[in-house]
């Protein structure tokens, strides 16, 4: 008697137990979920695009298509190419000059086809002495980088709803925890111009969108007027963890 009423309460936990829906699993940690993708020879894809807001005005200037490669503690290598639209007026009259193209950067050096002036006949690409990520154009472009585990920490201290998170953080502050800053922007110097963002993971806990805005001005040098317009750039990314290998361009094809 007693076999067939342990017999009967196993039957039934079994029949309660399939009835039930399995709970979902807890969210991995962000940080924990990027750095599992950090292995050489990864990467993901991105795509931003940079626009100028003034006066209830809303310029679309600037479209970047590119991939980082990753190693084992960030990106270690990108290439990106940029294509920009050239307005007049204000802050489009002082980035004139600027042009699209594309852009190598590995380990520190880049080379790209679009520099401050021509590239010699015959070649195409020219060293960039700075190593910037993106060129010139690049620096209007997204400097915020959540493939870095260090800033995306910083980005996960904003304000929390849902898998979004929205907050400030100064240039200062990018500058001292994010490599890829230092080599995009490399005039910061110190700078404390404060840029509002925001985050959006996936269901994965990796990145998904990014917008960031800061002061149009901030490009600036004192005494010079452009008005109180702001640049906000908008960056989705996508194929994170997806084979990537970037290498310098020939040397046969470099100034």
């Amino acid at each position: 008697m007693k076999r067939m009423i342990a017999g009967a309460a196993v039957a039934a936990m079994a029949v309660f137990m399939a009835a039930t829906p399995a709970r979902a699993a807890a969210p991995a940690d962000p940080v924990r979920a990027l750095q599992a993708k950090l292995k050489a020879g990864k990467g993901v894809k991105f795509r931003d695009v940079t626009s100028l807001l003034h006066n209830n005005d809303k310029i679309t200037f600037l479209w970047r298509t590119g991939k980082w490669q990753f190693g084992k503690k960030g990106v270690v290598a990108s290439d990106i190419t940029a294509e920009y639209k050239q307005y007049g007026g204000a802050m489009f009259d002082y980035m004139r000059g600027l042009k699209g193209g594309r852009t190598i950067w590995v380990n520190g050096r880049s080379w790209t086809t679009h520099p401050v002036g021509e590239v010699p006949e015959g070649k195409k690409y020219e060293e960039d002495f700075l190593g910037m990520t993106g060129g010139h154009v690049g620096t209007y472009s997204q400097l915020v980088n959540p493939a870095e585990p260090a800033t995306l920490k910083v980005l996960l201290k904003g304000e929390k709803q849902g898998r979004t998170y929205t907050g400030r953080l100064t240039s200062a502050v990018l500058e001292k925890v994010s490599p890829w800053f230092r080599a995009s922007f490399p005039f910061n110097r110190g700078d404390r111009t404060v840029l509002r963002y925001e985050l959006t993971l996936g269901p994965d806990s990796l990145p998904r969108k990014l917008v960031t805005s800061h002061l149009a001005a901030s490009h600036v040098s004192g005494g010079i007027e452009v008005g109180d317009g702001r640049f906000r750039v908008e960056t989705t990314y996508t194929a994170w963890g997806s084979k990537v290998s970037i290498s310098a361009p020939p040397k046969s094809e470099i100034a």
